[in-house]
């Protein structure tokens, strides 16, 4: 069995005092590997199977992993020893993998934690399309915000249910990873809020502008693609 990777403790390092207090350099990075600590820690003897449904569940709306992702990821975690798996034979079932996570797994999960803030590195590609939607002309420009108001109302909707489903029972919360599960879905919910009042803003701004739009845009003038014609191509090759 490989060894759990060591992480020795760096030198904290203070960023420049604004008026807001120093902040630390951040030393870890947020990972799938560290996501799915965080489960097995909460439900010792999980499967892979309720990982990700409970993944699916609480952590879909600001982490996104691919369940084809998951499970060799397990395997790894496994090799380096940060969990362990006991297998479960089943009667005219497939057999089933149980995870619990061991010392390294918690130091390592522990430490993550307890590390400096780390901020996020973005990339937000609707963002960066929206950049540059001037080329659309206006129309093109709200019907790309309108499809994208949307999408962001399909996912405030899904959220919606969750919270339904979960968190709408008025009894208060049933442990404490619970009340934390809730503080993501509340975020996640306020995100998309805040998004589709960003789209319909930035859709009365470009009616309020269309001024600014040049009589053309890039769509409209760009002349159209001439379709190839394997005759013609060989009567010039053959020149």
């Amino acid at each position: 069995m490989k060894k759990a990777p060591r992480s020795s403790p760096a030198p904290v390092r203070t960023g420049p005092n604004d008026g807001l207090g120093r902040l630390r350099f951040p030393t870890h990075k947020a990972s799938l590997e560290l996501a799915l600590l965080g489960l097995i820690a909460e439900v010792p003897g999980v499967s892979g199977y309720d990982i990700m449904k409970i993944f699916d569940r609480s952590m879909a709306h600001y982490w996104h992993a691919h369940p084809t992702q998951i499970y060799p990821t397990l395997e790894r975690m496994e090799e380096f020893g940060l969990i362990k798996r006991r297998n479960v034979v089943q009667r005219n079932r497939p057999n089933k993998h149980l995870y619990t996570i061991t010392q390294a797994g918690e130091r390592v999960l522990l430490e993550w934690l307890e590390s400096p803030f780390e901020g996020i590195n973005l990339k937000h590609p609707p963002l960066l399309r929206c950049r540059f939607l001037g080329n659309l002309g206006p129309d093109g420009a709200i019907a790309v915000l309108e499809e994208e108001r949307r999408s962001w109302a399909i996912h405030l909707m899904r959220y919606r249910e969750l919270e339904k489903t979960y968190f709408a029972d008025g009894k208060g919360y049933s442990d404490v990873n619970q009340m934390f599960s809730m503080f993501t879905l509340r975020r996640g919910i306020d995100w998309m809020e805040e998004n589709i009042r960003w789209c319909e803003w930035a859709i009365g701004e470009i009616e309020r502008n269309r001024a600014l739009f040049p009589a053309g845009n890039m769509k409209s003038e760009m002349k159209p693609i001439i379709p190839f014609d394997p005759v013609r191509h060989a009567r010039k090759a053959a020149r």
